[in-house]
């Protein structure tokens, strides 16, 4: 327990002079929002996810599909034992 205090103190003071060392620098926000912006109406992001819509609503359909089958079955076979 006390060589984990030890180790997390010394792990601290190491990330510690790491950031004085480097100099961690902050993007510009209006930068990083044009990125996003830029990155978001690209015509292959916008491909992507249209295919990821289309093959969204594909498994949807199974699983409904699929769920009335059994219901519907289950239905029948109810009947027949009756």
């Amino acid at each position: 327990m006390k060589d984990k205090q030890l180790s997390q103190s010394d792990l601290l003071a190491f990330e510690e002079s790491l950031r004085t060392r480097l100099n961690p620098i902050t993007p510009d926000q209006d930068f990083v929002g044009g990125l996003r912006t830029r990155l978001e109406e690209s015509p292959i992001y916008q491909q992507q996810r249209e295919t990821a819509y289309f093959l969204l609503s594909i498994a949807s359909g199974l699983v409904i599909g699929l769920v009335i089958f059994l219901i519907g079955k289950g239905i029948m076979f109810g009947f027949r034992q009756t």
